[in-house]
């Protein structure tokens, strides 16, 4: 495991948080609520007393049961003094049930209130992180075409930072609590009576350790076990795969027999697993046996034959180890908490320190919008599935054309395209813009001049004018409306709950692909970029809908550069030109009558695309 590991887990929650002020008085609860113990004990102790002898046989209750546990009586009684009715006989069973349940109430809203405070510091540092995985995926993300990345982050910030979070909460929880309960437990154990005290609590702890080494070599055991049951699995359902050889060959009888050795080999390791899972719990149980009935023994032992304790400080003693016993198998699990917390927390850092592929380079100017030329010289791309994506690629691309961009994988034209507005950057080759190497312009002026509109983007969680303006200021209203106009948006939006302002994070299902496509397209046009790259929706259109885009496409052609990856044979046939990647390369360029003549790749797409026996 990194080194940066502890550190990440300790940035969540760590012990010296509970002597700041963010979590001291979650350690005050903590420590309150072990003193409670002190007077559940001394209930406990008085009531048995009471049940015991029937009646009161001093002054008060509470000399009864602080006499026959070993408190001092010069503690004590200033606090019988002063609360004149408890030296009243009659209320003697009634103050001690009414202060024992006060006790336990008071104990468990202490508990609540730690475990609340401390879930409040742990989400919150959780959610802190959650801001960060957002903030990399940003910048990450933009050229992850096969969507790894995407899925990564989508389970750090789900399924890891949860992890972190519920662990993390459960080891700082039971670490203080269980704590602060083993050492009140432990002093008031020794007040009470030393002696007796440390013979019971001493096999409790020797069996506590046995049970922590018995329950790590069973659980590695068990681990072993399960991996070889799952290879045998696998190697059952090999069998299953052979039927055609062997009917072919009539090996039907040797299969069989094959098959049958197999099984029981398989059988064998199912029947070890079960035993050694049934080994386990046996071993737990006599363990658990082994810290309950020592202690009574002990207890036992003194009370019929020994003079140092009586009946109620050996009730008191008992409930002390009770109490004990529960504490430390709240503490059982705690090195297993760190350990998943620590690695979920070192997941997410080591996500958070990856470098992002593209970035600013000092002194980077602005760029000017296109007018000449966008220029492809020797562009390659590689990614971890596709290690040729592009390669050596070259293409040029004038100003002003309307370019359909074309590839048989599509990953390679989204490849290509992402290059443009520096999504990611070519692992090698350059990309030029009016002659100027994109990598030395800044990020927010090529963005802005090469804008690109997704097939099927989401929209964002506010109302349709942030989602089209996406928090610029330079961008009125009324931008937004003649852009939504040109995209013929406005017509839908009109009847919209509350039209413009309406919230599509409540309202996004009354949207259908068609609508969010245009609203993608008024967001781009409103930005009146030089260079706008659109990718058609994957799913089928209206007629409507496909004449309401053509139209649109043929109003905003003017005065800038289009390039469609399109899904729709009539934009296809709209277009100036026509590029075919393949392998990585231009293998065709032309116009749809030429090519559709000419080139055997252009027509094996088609027909792949549109042909009614695709």
């Amino acid at each position: 495991m990194s080194d940066a590991a502890p550190n990440a887990f300790h940035k969540v929650i760590s012990d010296r948080q509970f002597f700041t002020s963010s979590l001291a008085a979650a350690l005050v609860a903590a420590i309150l609520s072990a003193l409670t113990l002190v007077g559940i004990v001394l209930s406990a102790a008085g009531l048995t007393k009471l049940v015991v002898a029937g009646a009161i046989c001093v002054d008060s209750p509470a000399d009864t049961a602080a006499d026959q546990v070993g408190f001092p009586q010069n503690i004590v009684r200033p606090i019988v003094d002063a609360i004149p009715w408890l030296n009243q006989p009659g209320s003697a069973l009634s103050t001690l049930f009414v202060g024992l349940a006060v006790l336990v109430l008071v104990r468990l809203l202490l508990r609540a209130f730690a475990e609340s405070r401390i879930s409040g510091q742990v989400s919150r540092a959780v959610n802190r992180l959650r801001e960060h995985i957002q903030r990399q995926a940003l910048r990450c993300n933009p050229g992850d075409l096969t969507g790894a990345q995407r899925r990564t982050a989508a389970s750090l910030f789900q399924q890891t930072a949860q992890k972190l979070d519920d662990n993390a909460r459960r080891w700082s929880f039971y670490r203080w609590t269980s704590g602060c309960d083993l050492v009140v437990l432990t002093i008031l154990l020794l007040c009470i009576n030393w002696r007796v005290g440390l013979e019971c609590i001493l096999p409790v702890i020797v069996c506590w350790f046995i049970a922590r080494i018995e329950s790590e070599r069973h659980a590695a055991s068990a681990h072993l076990l399960t991996e070889q049951f799952d290879r045998g699995l696998e190697k059952l359902t090999a069998h299953l795969d052979k039927a055609r050889i062997v009917a072919g060959y009539g090996m039907e009888s040797l299969e069989h027999d094959h098959f049958s050795g197999s099984l029981k080999l398989y059988e064998k390791r199912c029947d070890r697993l079960r035993r050694q899972r049934q080994r386990s719990r046996w071993s737990s149980n006599l363990i658990f046996a082994a810290m309950v009935a020592l202690p009574a023994f002990i207890l036992a032992r003194h009370l019929l034959f020994g003079d140092l304790i009586g009946l109620p400080a050996a009730v008191a003693i008992g409930t002390v180890i009770g109490f004990f016993v529960v504490s430390l198998y709240r503490l059982r699990n705690i090195a297993q908490l760190h350990g998943a917390a620590t690695v979920a927390a070192d997941s997410i850092n080591q996500y958070l320190l990856r470098v992002p592929s593209v970035s600013q380079v000092v002194g980077a100017r602005f760029l000017e919008p296109m007018s000449r030329l966008l220029q492809f010289n020797q562009v390659c791309v590689e990614t971890e599935t596709h290690p040729d994506l592009l390669s050596n690629l070259d293409l040029k691309i004038e100003f002003g054309q309307r370019v359909a961009l074309l590839s048989l994988d599509p990953l390679e034209a989204e490849a290509l395209v992402s290059l443009v507005p520096r999504f990611q950057d070519p692992s090698r080759g350059q990309v030029l813009i009016d002659g100027q190497d994109i990598r030395r312009a800044t990020l927010e002026s090529l963005r802005a001049e090469a804008v690109i509109v997704g097939g099927d983007e989401p929209v964002f969680n506010t109302t349709v004018l942030e989602n089209i303006t996406v928090g610029q200021s330079s961008l009125s209203k009324q931008d937004a409306i003649e852009a939504c106009k040109v995209a013929h948006a406005e017509s839908f939006i009109r009847q919209l709950p509350k039209g413009y302002e309406t919230h599509l994070g409540e309202h996004e299902s009354l949207l259908d692909v068609g609508q969010r496509f245009r609203l993608s397209l008024a967001r781009a046009i409103a930005r009146k970029p030089a260079l706008l790259i659109i990718q058609e929706p994957e799913a089928a259109l209206d007629a409507e809908t496909k004449a309401i885009l053509d139209d649109t496409y043929q109003r905003i052609c003017q005065g800038r550069t289009l390039i469609f990856l399109p899904t729709r044979l009539s934009t296809v046939k709209k277009c100036d030109r026509i590029i075919m990647l393949h392998h990585g390369r231009v293998a065709t360029d032309g116009r749809h009558e030429d090519l559709v003549r000419t080139s055997e790749l252009y027509r094996h797409w088609e027909y792949q695309r549109f042909n009614v026996f695709r």
